[in-house]
């Protein structure tokens, strides 16, 4: 536990899982920064479980408390990395969130200062990744480290991806512009795409037994992409992308043989309404041809409409051609993050990426 001496009665300590309060918390933060604007709840109380299934030591999240009230919170998920030739262990560092009261108050910069002795405490990783919005005060946070000399490398600047399933329920719950309106009609973006399945190839829910191939898939992006996600096997890789209500997974195959999958999030985007999305989380459709792609894409968004879902995001991490995301109609959005290194191992050098196979939180 570690007692801050200028916010006097508060302490930093391993996460006590108390989930309704932190949604809670998180809300009321979230609403102070964005207004009415739509943002997506990533603290809903399944997903942080879910982000907690994937992390085996407690340490990795924490929360400062005053008392038993929760005023902050930091996620921090264990991950294996290819850089180049090089392997490396990494921590990405997510959902900084704290009780706008405390806001420039020294809060939020004291549980990323414990996050990082604890990470370095468990096991000595060799960076931590994290994504930062522009304009929001994590990003200002970290600018103040960067001046203070903490070795923080600027990776990629990621664009959204857009694709609108129900205009009218998209426009009421984003609560979109007129301008905003008529570009998503002009480009399209607003019809269900039509066609069959894929001719040639099944689509269907990712089982167990699927997981060694769809391993083998997912570990070909190693020396293709500058940051490249690495599994260590297919438990690893069952936590993250099967888990119902959460992080949903179809796979592709042909003759019986898996050939690809999309593996996506279901999020929450609380606007005027509470409506769910789909963030693409893992994909690999790259042993499909341009055809083909495309085909599997607009049955997919379709089999996402049947199940109530408004929109798709995707990010360009830039790890596979999204050409066929464009003739799908997904058009670029004006929101952006920038991720960056937090870098433990001094003999690790880091420069700007233009590949990166990782999610996105």
């Amino acid at each position: 536990m570690l007692e801050l001496m200028d916010l006097n009665g508060i302490s930093i300590e391993p996460f006590h899982g108390d989930l309704e309060a932190l949604e809670k918390m998180a809300h009321h933060s979230w609403r102070d920064e964005y207004g009415i604007a739509s943002f997506p709840n990533l603290y809903r109380q399944e997903f942080v479980r879910y982000l907690m299934g994937l992390a085996p030591d407690p340490r990795h999240f924490i929360a400062a408390y005053r008392g038993q009230e929760i005023l902050a919170f930091l996620a921090n998920i264990p991950r294996n990395f290819a850089v180049g030739s090089q392997n490396v262990r990494a921590i990405l560092s997510c959902l900084l969130v704290s009780r706008r009261e405390y806001a420039r108050k020294g809060l939020a910069q004291a549980i990323i200062k414990e996050a990082v002795r604890i990470n370095q405490e468990i096991t000595r990783y060799d960076l931590a990744l994290l994504y930062l919005e522009a304009g929001h005060r994590s990003s200002q946070l970290i600018e103040k480290f960067k001046r203070e000399g903490q070795p923080l490398r600027f990776l990629k600047k990621m664009y959204v991806l857009g694709r609108v399933l129900d205009l009218e329920r998209v426009t009421y719950s984003e609560g979109l512009k007129s301008w905003e309106k008529l570009a998503i009609k002009i480009w399209g973006a607003h019809r269900l795409p039509k066609g069959p399945q894929p001719e040639g190839l099944d689509l269907e829910e990712l089982e167990t037994a699927d997981l060694p191939e769809a391993l083998r898939l997912l570990n070909s992006y190693n020396g293709k992409a500058d940051l490249a996600r690495v599994w260590t096997g297919p438990e690893e890789l069952r936590k993250e992308i099967i888990y119902p209500g959460v992080s949903v997974s179809l796979a592709i195959k042909r003759e019986g043989r898996l050939v690809g999958l999309i593996n996506y999030l279901e999020h929450e985007h609380l606007g005027k309404k509470v409506e769910r999305w789909a963030w693409l989380n893992h994909l690999h459709l790259d042993l499909l041809d341009s055809k083909e792609k495309r085909q599997v894409m607009n049955y997919f968004l379709n089999y996402l409409a049947t199940r109530g879902t408004i929109g798709v995001i995707e990010w360009n991490k830039g790890y596979y051609s999204q050409g066929f995301l464009y003739r799908s109609r997904f058009f670029p959005y004006f929101r952006s993050v920038n991720l960056y290194a937090w870098v433990f191992n001094p003999a690790l050098q880091l420069k700007k990426m233009n590949k990166i196979y990782e999610v996105q939180i």
